[in-house]
């Protein structure tokens, strides 16, 4: 790898750590037990060129850097927990080409185990909310989630521009 590509590709990773940051944070709307942000497409498109460590790494990091820059609940390393796990299913998922079978399982991963299970197991810890409730409201949430990754994920690995960027990086 030469300097220029090095450089390249620093630059490209870190861009796309501050879109999460970005995505994740201050555009987000924050609930106690709810978050709506769109800081996956950026996770994904992360992993379709990235490795999966690396884009573990950039996901734990911007979710890190949000929580240290703009906080809006109670700090809970759990929750950097989820976001590693997340960059490493969506990178093991994406980084070689994308099916909708491996979109799939993807999202099932991220938000029934991942979001549904740890956030709610972190979750309850931090506030003490009854499971029930808790999980209730929150598998509401993740059903509709797990409907809207797949539709936007699908879409977003069609683009050319995203199969162009692939190609022009991995050479």
């Amino acid at each position: 790898m030469t300097t220029t590509t090095s450089a390249k590709t620093i630059t490209i990773l870190g861009s796309l750590t501050a879109m999460q940051l970005i995505l994740g944070s201050l555009l987000s709307i924050q609930f106690l037990t709810t978050k709506i942000a769109f800081a996956f497409i950026i996770v994904a498109v992360t992993a379709r060129l990235f490795s999966p460590l690396i884009t573990a790494g950039s996901t734990a990091l911007a979710y890190l850097l949000g929580m240290l820059l703009f906080p809006k609940f109670t700090f809970f390393p759990g929750f950097i927990l989820t976001a590693f796990l997340t960059g490493l299913v969506f990178g093991y998922a994406f980084h070689q080409r994308p099916t909708l079978p491996r979109i799939m399982l993807a999202t099932f991963i991220v938000t029934f185990v991942l979001n549904l299970g740890l956030n709610s197991l972190w979750l309850h810890w931090l506030y003490q909310t009854p499971w029930p409730i808790l999980f209730t409201t929150r598998l509401i949430q993740e059903i509709i989630t797990m409907l809207i990754y797949t539709v936007s994920l699908s879409a977003l690995f069609k683009l050319p521009l995203l199969n162009h960027l692939t190609t022009r990086l991995s050479s």
